[in-house]
């Protein structure tokens, strides 16, 4: 070979440049080369440490050699170094140490002290080479022989590592597990079974384990995975043994395949989760080992807050001290309980609150244990669901009791007036019995009497009726107070003079209140009429009225009767209880204050009583205050209607037509106009015969009932209204039909007057004289 430096001269040649071994030496000897003080502090660290510890040469200089590779909890006792070293100068030996990852490697170390002039110790030299590969090569031999026929038996795959996590031993089934061939695994690190997501974390579980080694069984409650040779990932459980060896301890790891059991788990969570129930499952000790989605909801619980929990934290403290008695019973006899077992069973949620609840029991058998799966029920919408239904039945109950009691006590008084009407009716139609004139006189009064007090009846029950049933129609408005109860005292005084009745009234009243005016008339006319009807002779009704603190009006009304006694005001606003009074000279319903108070409370107000035996009662009403209409109008006149010509009738006498269905109702009219000599009658049975005659006869007045065959009363009206001819002849509707909207319809729709059956002959009268002048005053066609 010829030198590079053929050629050049030799005057020219560079000089070879010096070598600083020693540099060299420390730098690139293989290994790594450490230099530290007497007092471990590191002074020099090469690349081959570097590369060996993953510490950087800036990382490491300064710092104490035991704190960056001493073992965790274990460092080195240094003075036994230094020691050592005095005694021979060098010391070569075989450890574990630790990285900066915090994985373990095994170190063969070889350190020499260095002296300085004086023979002291200036700086220790250490060489160090990672034989962890090697280390773990003679561990597998040395459990080959020991542990090889023994683990080959096991079903599970099994699999040992040295203190550096090495495999050092994988029997045939662990090699199949993970997809290797046989002593593939041997001397690799044991994270490259494991998915690379959790391969950090785990060099520092296991340095941790080997710091504290300890049995750990399978089925810990972790989520553990493999990694196949293919990386393929699948589910595993894994128990841990420490075993100590010659060569130190070692770790096995029994390791079993849960794929299949993790699929059945899936399928077994899926049918939890759509269960619509809660589910408990429960062991022996009564921990809670699974629920679903539908208990954390019901609970208020997170899932974790309530597995390996005890399950009487879902039962309320005063239950929870003799479940576990109950559990034991159960899981000393199992077997399954189904739902709606007869017991009232109650649940308690996280915020401390208790529920209802239905629970159904029912035994798992697992491979270790027996378990008891709850399916538990929120009942809690079904119980009120219950509560409102019984609430409901015993309101019905009541309320048929009270329709009971209502009828039985309507019929009584129905058939009391009648008693009276039939009974002197067939005193006076019996020819055979000598019925003096004076006697008739008296049966017919009574009659009359009777009559009226049922018609009376008749009213306030409709009356009732329409209030209970919620068809009544009001008109809220200001209604002046001084109005109402000046027409209310015009009506009631002469029945207060019979009785000597003293009647004292405000002297000015100025109030207004938002009311029914009709309505309103209604109420006090019954307040006065009560307070006149039970009072004593020559007593007294005083009236007032004032503004309240509650700002609503009152209006009292005060009499000195017998009083009430407390049993009785408990009774005072029931239908037909007359506290009483029954057997008593004055008539009533026992009708009149349940509608008044209906309809106060109806307008917003109330009602109220106090009395005092002997001395009287005050009965009392409140309404809402309001201002009074600024600008009242009142009623338009109606107009006057077109004028008709005169009816042609043969003896000069008005002609009257009646139009009737009801022969009786038709006989009765025939005798009370048979004492009218002026008025010549004729009469029609249905609704197109009354049209057809009274076009033929232009009648002078037409009295219609509403109810007729062919056409209704209303719509033989409405047709004689649209007829010149017979469109000025007043009709006059004579009718059953006693509703107020029907009165009001009928006087809408044109009708002269509304009279309702049972004829009243001064008002029937009356009406036909007025019909008479009406005709009169009609200018002539």
């Amino acid at each position: 070979m010829k030198s590079n430096t053929a050629g050049v001269p030799a005057g020219k040649r560079k000089k070879p440049m010096p070598t600083d071994f020693d540099r060299l030496i420390l730098d690139e000897a293989p290994g790594g080369v450490i230099v530290t003080n007497p007092k471990g502090q590191v002074v020099h660290w090469s690349r081959g440490a570097a590369s060996i510890f993953g510490y950087a040469s800036a990382e490491a200089v300064g710092v104490m050699l035991n704190d960056l590779i001493a073992l965790p909890g274990r460092p080195d006792d240094w003075n036994g170094v230094t020691k050592k070293l005095i005694a021979d100068g060098h010391w070569d030996y075989e450890c574990l140490r630790r990285k900066k990852d915090g994985s373990l490697i095994y170190i063969e170390a070889s350190s020499k002290a260095i002296y300085n002039g004086q023979g002291q110790i200036e700086f220790i030299l250490s060489c160090k080479r990672d034989v962890t590969q090697m280390k773990a090569l003679r561990d597998a031999k040395l459990v080959e022989a020991k542990f090889r026929d023994l683990l080959e038996s096991t079903p599970d795959g099994i699999i040992m590592a040295n203190s550096t996590g090495r495999i050092v031993l994988a029997n045939t089934q662990a090699e199949k597990l993970f997809a290797y061939s046989p002593g593939e695994l041997i001397g690799q690190s044991i994270e490259m079974l494991l998915p690379e997501r959790f391969r950090s974390a785990h060099v520092g579980h296991r340095s941790n384990y080997f710091s504290q080694p300890r049995t750990r069984s399978m089925g810990a409650g972790l989520e553990l995975y493999g990694l196949r040779k293919d990386t393929v990932e699948f589910p595993v459980e894994i128990s841990l043994s420490p075993i100590q060896t010659e060569e130190g301890t070692l770790v096995m790891s029994a390791i079993r395949d849960i794929s299949e059991r993790k699929k059945a788990d899936g399928k077994f969570r899926g049918l939890l989760e759509s269960a619509p129930d809660a589910i408990v499952i429960v062991n022996r000790q009564g921990e809670i080992v699974l629920i679903n989605s539908q208990t954390e909801k019901l609970f208020g619980y997170r899932r974790e807050d309530l597995l390996g929990k005890k399950i009487e934290v879902l039962i309320p403290h005063r239950f929870s001290d003799q479940h576990p008695n109950f559990r034991t019973n159960f899981f000393n006899e199992p077997r399954t309980r189904s739902m709606g077992a007869g017991l009232e069973l109650y649940g308690q949620r996280r915020d401390g609150t208790e529920f209802p609840v239905e629970i159904s029991l029912s035994p798992l058998e697992t491979e270790g244990e027996i378990l008891v799966s709850s399916a538990i029920r929120d009942i809690t919408e079904r119980k009120s669901i219950e509560r409102t239904l019984q609430e409901k039945t015993l309101e019905l109950e009541r309320a048929n009791l009270a329709k009971d009691r209502f009828l039985a006590s309507m019929s009584h008084e129905l058939r009391t007036p009648l008693n009276a009407i039939l009974g002197f009716a067939q005193l006076l139609s019996n020819e055979s019995l000598p019925v003096t004139q004076a006697q008739r006189m008296e049966f017919t009064g009574c009659i009359l009497r009777a009559g009226q007090h049922l018609l009376t009846l008749i009213n306030e029950i409709l009356d009732l009726a329409k209030v209970e049933s919620g068809t009544v129609t009001l008109s809220i408005e200001p209604v002046a107070l001084a109005d109402v109860i000046q027409e209310t005292r015009a009506m009631m005084e002469p029945l207060g003079n019979q009785r000597s009745i003293r009647m004292i009234f405000p002297k000015k009243i100025e109030l207004h209140v938002m009311a029914d005016r009709t309505r309103l008339k209604q109420i006090v006319l019954n307040l006065f009429s009560n307070a006149i009807k039970y009072n004593r002779e020559m007593g007294a009704m005083v009236v007032d009225c004032g503004l309240m603190p509650n700002g609503r009006v009152r209006i009292s009304v005060q009499d000195t009767g017998v009083g009430l006694r407390p049993e009785q005001l408990d009774g005072l606003f029931q239908p037909f209880n007359r506290l009483g009074q029954e057997a008593g000279t004055q008539e009533g319903t026992g009708i009149g204050l349940v509608v008044t108070k209906r309809l106060v409370e109806l307008m917003g107000g109330e009602i109220g009583v106090s009395s005092s035996m002997g001395i009287g009662s005050v009965f009392w009403i409140e309404l809402p205050l309001c201002e009074a209409l600024s600008s009242p109008f009142g009623p338009a006149e109606p107009p006057a209607p077109e004028a008709a010509a005169e009816p042609v009738d043969d003896d000069g006498r008005p002609t009257l037509l009646y139009v009737e269905d009801n022969p009786a109702n038709l006989r009765l009219v025939e005798e009370i106009l048979r004492f009218r000599s002026d008025l010549r009658l004729l009469t029609a049975v249905d609704g197109p015969q009354g049209v057809e005659m009274a076009r033929t006869h232009l009648p002078y007045l037409i009295l219609m009932d509403m109810n007729l065959p062919g056409i209704s009363g209303a719509e033989a009206q409405k047709i004689l209204r649209d007829d010149p001819k017979t469109a000025a002849i007043p009709v006059i509707a004579l009718t059953a039909n006693a509703m107020p909207h029907d009165v009001k319809a009928g006087i809408e729709a044109g009708f002269f007057r509304y009279i309702t059956k049972p004829i009243n002959i001064e008002e029937f009268t009356e009406a036909i004289d007025s019909a008479l002048a009406f005709r009169q005053r009609q200018p002539e066609g």
